[in-house]
């Protein structure tokens, strides 16, 4: 039993030095044999000893690299890699494309402003040169856009009517009796002025004291400045009805003054000259007929704001002889700047706070700036029909102004260089 077991014995150990000799890819006998481990370009050795009965050996084993076939899966994930990284690189290009056509426009941006007057890059940037190069109006149906760079500022004159001392309900304002958009177009660098008539028949929002609009009808351009719960919001709803009336057409600010202050603005020019053509025996009996006169401080009050005792009452009347006091005060303004190039800014704090504005001292001095050095093409005026209306709160009849949409059309041409939109076409 004993014996049959050591041979078993036997006969495993054979067998097991047999199969570990086939493992390592060595013959039997004396001697030694390396393990060699070889693999792409070069290969690495690895020295191993076994002492045993019959000497020293060292393995060698050598793999090769073998170049597996990959799988459905796998193609579809590298397809898939290939293509996220297109899509990158595509977006990127994209964006750069953008980037080059943004400085395209800035550039053309850029060579419209080289035709303007001269300024500073950072006075540049107050404007919103965008929405100015591209300006859009609509009138009487049609949609039409200007390319030029355009500023619009409204200047405000008000009467002596209302209550802007009180609060709440107790508020009034007073109303619009002078109005003047400046048209300062930098592209032909040119400026004109648009007179407009108080009594100008038009949408007007009638809002509360909290500033909110109710309703809106069509009222007198001069009551748009009664509305609201202070002087601001009476020239914001002034400036949106001018707005409105003029195709949505965009104002960058205003600038509001009481009627009863022309007398400093005269003061601060040394008076204005002018010849009177109106009867003010009534009014004010200094100012006689056919005499040129350079006109004081109480006697510029009563030729620019007057009306009722003077001539025939009519505020066109009236308008006629404000335009002819623009026309001589813009000259005086010229004289005073050339003398001395801060009269604009310190004639702007003398009158800070009479006035009521979003405009600065510097926007002053840049449109003087543009006055002296840009040509004026004028006082332009809407045309249309006069009425009268009765009032249901005096039980008075009140001149009315009826513009003619053909006639806001035509000026707004000649002022803003419109093109009618082109209609996109249906692909």
């Amino acid at each position: 039993m004993q014996g049959n077991d050591g041979s078993r014995e036997n006969q495993e150990t054979v067998e097991k030095a047999g199969t570990d000799e086939r493992m390592h890819g060595t013959g039997s006998g004396s001697g030694h044999y390396e393990h060699r481990h070889e693999s792409g370009s070069g290969h690495h050795e690895h020295g191993h000893s076994h002492e045993s009965s019959s000497g020293h050996h060292v393995h060698r084993h050598k793999h090769h690299k073998h170049h597996r076939k990959e799988t459905p899966a796998e193609i579809r994930k590298k397809k898939q890699i290939h293509a996220a990284m297109f899509a990158v690189t595509a977006a990127v290009l994209v964006i750069l494309f953008w980037l080059v056509l943004k400085n395209a426009e800035g550039m053309l941006i850029k060579k419209k402003l080289e035709g303007a007057l001269p300024e500073t890059e950072e006075e540049m940037t107050e404007i919103p040169m965008y929405r100015q190069v591209q300006g859009k109006v609509k009138l009487n149906g049609t949609t039409y856009t200007y390319d030029h760079i355009i500023e619009n500022w409204l200047f405000i004159g008000t009467d002596a009517s209302g209550n802007e001392q009180g609060t709440g309900e107790d508020y009034h304002g007073t109303m619009a009796d002078f109005l003047v958009l400046a048209v300062f177009d930098r592209t032909d660098q040119t400026y004109a002025l648009l007179q407009l008539d108080r009594n100008t028949v038009t949408d007007i929002k009638m809002m509360q004291p909290d500033g909110t609009a109710y309703a809106s009808a069509d009222m007198p351009l001069c009551t748009a400045h009664w509305y609201g719960g202070n002087p601001e919001q009476g020239c914001e709803n002034t400036v949106d009805a001018v707005s409105r009336l003029l195709g949505k057409v965009e104002i960058d600010g205003y600038y509001c003054l009481g009627m009863e202050d022309i007398g400093t603005l005269n003061h601060a020019v040394g008076g204005v000259e002018v010849t009177i053509e109106d009867d003010f025996s009534e009014s004010d009996p200094s100012l006689k007929i056919g005499e040129t006169v350079l006109l004081n401080d109480e006697q510029a009050v009563s030729y620019v704001h007057d009306r009722m005792n003077v001539a025939d009452g009519s505020n066109t009347n009236r308008m006629k002889r404000q335009r002819q006091y623009m026309e001589a005060y813009l000259a005086k303004v010229k004289e005073k700047t050339k003398e001395h190039s801060s009269f604009i800014n310190d004639l702007y704090h003398q009158l800070l706070d009479l006035a009521v504005t979003t405009m600065t001292g510097r926007d002053l001095s840049r449109l003087a700036k543009r006055v002296d050095q840009g040509e004026n093409l004028g006082i332009f005026r809407l045309e249309g029909t006069y009425g009268e209306e009765l009032s249901d709160a005096d039980g008075l009849y009140h001149d009315r102004f009826y513009p003619d949409k053909s006639s806001i059309e035509e000026v707004m041409k000649e002022l803003y260089h419109l093109k009618p939109q082109e209609k996109k076409t249906k692909k």
